[in-house]
């Protein structure tokens, strides 16, 4: 290519020349003006030919590395199907193939399952649960034993962004049954028998309906809009167990996270308050069941988050049990609320009360935790509750007051948490022995 370059350059400059000479000849002489003008155009034209030169040199280079790459990538090409074909002959029916001891580990390994995807019937799915494992151990005739306290699936989904539905099951609860007995002629005989509902292993399943704004509304079984703790998810807890007026089912008149089937209303009202309003079977008596009468209970719970406070919220709840009837035992909750959270330092509290038919029954706490470091957090918690406000006469109306302290350590947030708490059972004028707990916790939440 070079060649041709030079050869093209000659041509150029005779056939520049030898026209210049002609007219220089014919005109017989030159002025010295036109003679240097003449000798600047050569030199341009020499540059611009030593430019050319240049560029051709660099592209054939260029071309010389290309054309070595294209023979190497043959090279392998060749080298690829040399190998393919080999393995192909080796896997034949009757061809023994020879593996090296390096390959014997690597064959063994199954190859890796690529991800499966579920499918939903029909629009979005979401799959949510919790699983608790306990260790509880005290005194006072109390048997120490490992259990599964929590065996919660939650699905959820969506048919359209205004229909959704939620259900969830624990798996971990037994189904129990409630006996009512009198004496007759001096037998004891039951006169009823029916579903404790705390044992319903059904715990929510419910439809809704984002159609207003500000306004959802859901329709099946869900919580009652009571209470602060109530509300609370099991796997968010900041002791292992609720407070007492809503956990102890050793005696009567618990609270007790109740659910029950009707319809909910809750939305913001504001920026800083938010309401939950609902009409429901009653207030916790009939999960999944039917109702017995015609009289509906009302649930209500406003929350309100002052604007001059970071971190604090109040609130009140209430139910109304509209009862009046020996088949339709009153049942009224009047409850307030108070949560601050700032930074470390949690502070939390309640009030609940309630009349269940001649009962007044009342429970509070004072819940303090505080987070040493990220992982790490201690708490400490008074609790108190009253099944009956009118009588300290025994051990199922005595007033029991706890004191619990203990930790919580987040091994990834709530995902994966261990909750360690010491409990100090006391009762008034010591109607009852005081017991000492441990109660463990280990849970994962996805």
């Amino acid at each position: 290519m070079i060649r041709i370059l030079d050869s093209l350059m000659v041509s150029f400059l005779i056939l520049l020349i030898v026209p210049q000479g002609l007219q220089a000849q014919e005109k017989l002489s030159l002025s010295t003006e036109e003679v240097e003008a003449l000798r600047e155009r050569l030199e341009a034209q020499e540059a611009q030919l030593r430019q050319l030169r240049e560029s051709l040199q660099r592209q054939e280079k260029l071309i010389e590395q290309q054309q070595r790459l294209l023979e190497a990538l043959q090279r392998k090409l060749e080298s690829g199907n040399a190998v393919n074909s080999t393995l192909a002959t080796q896997e034949r029916p009757g061809a023994a193939r020879q593996v090296k001891p390096e390959e014997e580990k690597t064959l063994a390994r199954p190859a890796p399952r690529p991800p499966q995807n579920v499918e939903a019937g029909y629009g979005k799915i979401r799959f949510n649960g919790v699983l608790q494992g306990w260790y509880t151990a005290g005194n006072g005739g109390f048997r120490d034993t490992f259990r599964l306290r929590r065996a919660q699936f939650r699905f959820s989904g969506e048919i359209t962004p205004q229909v959704k539905w939620t259900m969830m099951i624990d798996a971990a609860k037994a189904l129990a049954v409630n006996n009512t007995f009198t004496t007759i002629n001096g037998t004891r005989v039951a006169t009823e028998t029916s579903i404790n509902q705390v044992s319903r292993m059904l715990q929510d399943a419910y439809i809704t309906l984002d159609y207003i704004k500000n306004v959802r509304i859901d329709v099946g079984q869900f919580k009652v809009p009571m209470g602060l703790e109530m509300q609370t998810s099991g796997t968010a807890l900041d002791t292992v167990e609720r407070a007492l007026f809503t956990s102890d089912r050793t005696r009567p008149g618990s609270f007790g996270t109740a659910r029950d089937i009707g319809v909910r209303l809750s939305g913001p009202l504001t920026a800083h308050a938010d309401y939950q309003l609902a009409l429901l079977n009653g207030s916790g008596e009939h999960q999944n069941d039917a109702d017995r009468n015609d009289q509906k209970a009302l649930s209500g719970r406003l929350i309100l988050r002052p604007p001059v406070l970071a971190g604090l919220q109040i609130g009140a709840s209430g139910v109304w049990g509209n009862g009046t009837r020996p088949d339709r035992p009153r049942r009224d909750r009047l409850g307030g609320e108070m949560l601050l959270a700032r930074g470390p330092f949690k502070f939390q509290s309640e009030l609940m009360t309630g009349k269940d038919n001649d009962f007044h029954r009342m429970g509070y706490y004072a819940h303090f935790g505080y987070k040493l470091n990220p992982k790490l957090e201690a708490i400490f918690r008074f609790d108190v509750f009253d099944p009956d406000t009118r009588r300290e006469t025994n051990a199922n109306n005595v007033t029991e007051r706890d004191y619990v302290a203990g930790f919580n350590y987040f091994i990834t947030e709530n995902r994966v948490k261990l909750q360690a708490n010491y409990v100090r059972r006391t009762f008034h004028n010591a109607i009852a022995p005081a017991r000492h707990l441990l109660l463990v916790n280990l849970q994962t939440s996805w």
